[in-house]
C-alpha cells in the first residue's frame, strides 16, 4: 500500500453508512480516483466543507492496487468554488464539466493537461460574467483535443476545399464536415459559416475571452447540437450531460 500526495478535483459524492462518503476526484498525478471518506458527514469531521463537487484539493490518500476504492487520510482546500454555489447556471456549468471528464476518463488515466483544464475552466467560471456558456464551449474544444479527437472546422473531409461562409455538413462519426458538393448525398446536419467561424476561433482564443461571445440563436443552437452528436457518438452514445440538459432548461437559456 502507498500513501500518495496529490491535487484533486471534485467530480460527485455519494453517501456511505450512517457517516462516511464515497468522493469521486480527479487528480492530476493519478488520474480519475473513487476514495472514502470516513466520517466525513460527521458534524466535526475534518473534511467538513472540503468535498463538495467542483472544490480544488490537496489530498493525501491510501492507494492499494487491488480495491477500486481507496481511503482518504486528508483533504485542505485549494479552492472553493464559492461564486459557483448558489448561481443555479454557473453551478450546472460547472457540473457538466465534471461530469463530461467523469464519463469520458477511463479509470486512473494520467492526463495532467485535462487538470489543468478542468481547473482553470471552473476558476474561470467562478469568477466571470458575461457569457457564462462560452465557458464550457471553450472546455470542451479543448477536453476533444485532448482526448485526441480534435474535428476539423474549416475544411470538406472529402475534397479538402475551405468550407467558408458556406457551411457544411456536420459527421461526428467523420470527425468533421462535409461541403454542399460533398455532403449532400451523405445528409448530415447543416451548419452555418458564422457558427464554424465560432468553432474555429474556440480551438484558439484564450480561456478568459469566451465570456464575450456575442452569438445569435441560431448560432447557438447548433454548437450545442454539434457538441451534444460529437459526444454522443466519441463518448457516450445512450444520453447527452444531464447537467447541461438542466442548464438548458433554466429561463433565459433555452
Amino acid at each position: 500500500m502507498a500513501i500518495l500526495n496529490t491535487q484533486a478535483l471534485v467530480l460527485k459524492g455519494w453517501k456511505l453508512g450512517e457517516t462516511s462518503k464515497i468522493v469521486a476526484l480527479y487528480t492530476r498525478d493519478y488520474g480519475k480516483i473513487k476514495v472514502v471518506a470516513k466520517g466525513a458527514r460527521d458534524p466535526k469531521s475534518q473534511y467538513r466543507g472540503c468535498l463538495e463537487p467542483l472544490t480544488h484539493l490537496n489530498v493525501i490518500y491510501y492507494d492499494k492496487r487491488t480495491r477500486d476504492l481507496q481511503l482518504l487520510s486528508k483533504a485542505s482546500i485549494v479552492r472553493s468554488p464559492v461564486q459557483i454555489i448558489g448561481n443555479i447556471e454557473k453551478t450546472t456549468l460547472g457540473l457538466a464539466m465534471a461530469e463530461l471528464v467523469s464519463r469520458a476518463v477511463e479509470g486512473e488515466e494520467t492526463l495532467p493537461p485535462l487538470f489543468d483544464l478542468l481547473s482553470d475552466s471552473l476558476q474561470t467560471l467562478d469568477s466571470a460574467n458575461g457569457f457564462l456558456e462560452g465557458i464550457i464551449w471553450y472546455f470542451e474544444t479543448h477536453f476533444i483535443r485532448l482526448m485526441g479527437y480534435e474535428p476539423v472546422w474549416e475544411t470538406c473531409m472529402a475534397c479538402k476545399d475551405s468550407l467558408g461562409a458556406e457551411g457544411g455538413f456536420f459527421h461526428p462519426d467523420s470527425g468533421g464536415l462535409f461541403c454542399s458538393r460533398c455532403g449532400g448525398k451523405r445528409g448530415g446536419f447543416a451548419v452555418s459559416g458564422e457558427t464554424l467561424e465560432i468553432l474555429f476561433w474556440l480551438q484558439r482564443c484564450l480561456l478568459r475571452e469566451v465570456t464575450a461571445l456575442n452569438v445569435q440563436p441560431g448560432q447557438k443552437a447548433e454548437i450545442r447540437k454539434m457538441f451534444d452528436l460529437y459526444f454522443r457518438t466519441h463518448i457516450d452514445h445512450r444520453k447527452s450531460l444531464n447537467a447541461l440538459n438542466i442548464y438548458y432548461s433554466l429561463e433565459g437559456c433555452a
